[in-house]
C-alpha cells in the first residue's frame, strides 16, 4: 500500500475533451531506462506501474515533432490541460482495447480509493520523470519534459488511454499514439507492449 501511495504521489492529466487528433508522429522509445520503483495498482492489483527515467528521452513539440526541452515556466497543476494527439502510422496493431480498458479502470480506481485523484511527477532529468502503466498488450506512460515538477489527474490519464487505444489502433491504420501538451511540458503515450 505504501508503494501505491508513492505512485499516487507521482501523477499528472489531460482530458479527451481537450485532445484533438492532429496528425501522425514517429513511435518513441525510452533508451537506457532506469526503473526506480514498481508495483501493481487497480482493484485487482493487476496493472503494473513503474517510476523511471529515460537516459535518452524523446521530447516532443506540440506539433508532434521531436524537439529539445522547452524551458517555459508555468503552473505545475496541468489537469485538463489541452494536448495534441498523434497516431503512430503503419500496420502492426496497437494495443488491445480491452487491455487498455483494464489500465484505464485501474487509474480511475486509484483516483477514487487511495491518496486522491492527483499525482506528482518529478522534473525532466530526475530519476522519476516517467510513469508507466502496463496490462497485457497495453503500455502507457506519462513523461515530464518540463524543468519543474508537475501534478496531473489520474482520471484525465484514464480518459486519454481509452481515447488513444480506440482512435490510434490497427482499424485506423495506426499502432498506438501520443498526446503532447500544447505547452510541450509533458506527453502521454499509448502503445503495444512490443513497441
Amino acid at each position: 500500500m505504501q508503494l501505491v501511495a508513492a505512485f499516487v504521489s507521482l501523477v499528472v492529466s489531460a482530458t479527451a475533451a481537450s485532445a484533438a487528433l492532429i496528425a501522425s508522429a514517429p513511435l518513441t522509445e525510452c533508451l537506457h531506462e532506469t526503473v526506480v520503483s514498481s508495483g501493481f495498482i487497480g482493484k485487482d492489483h493487476n496493472v503494473k506501474f513503474e517510476t523511471s527515467h529515460c537516459g535518452a528521452a524523446p521530447h516532443f513539440a506540440a506539433d508532434g515533432k521531436l524537439t529539445g526541452l522547452d524551458k517555459r515556466a508555468a503552473p505545475s497543476i496541468v489537469c485538463d490541460a489541452p494536448c495534441n494527439t498523434f497516431c503512430f502510422n503503419g500496420a502492426g496493431g496497437g494495443p488491445n482495447e480491452d487491455d487498455c480498458k483494464v489500465v484505464s479502470d485501474a487509474l480511475l480506481f486509484e483516483s477514487q480509493s487511495t491518496a486522491g485523484p492527483l499525482f506528482n511527477i518529478t522534473a525532466a532529468g530526475t530519476p522519476t520523470d516517467k510513469i508507466t502503466m502496463q496490462f497485457g498488450s497495453c503500455l502507457t506512460y506519462f513523461l515530464n519534459q518540463s524543468p519543474g515538477n508537475l501534478t496531473y489527474c489520474e482520471n484525465d490519464w484514464s480518459t486519454l488511454v481509452t481515447w488513444l487505444a480506440g482512435d490510434c489502433n490497427a482499424a485506423h491504420g495506426a499502432h498506438g499514439g501520443l498526446c503532447v501538451a500544447q505547452d510541450q511540458r509533458w506527453y502521454i503515450q499509448v502503445q503495444n507492449t512490443s513497441g
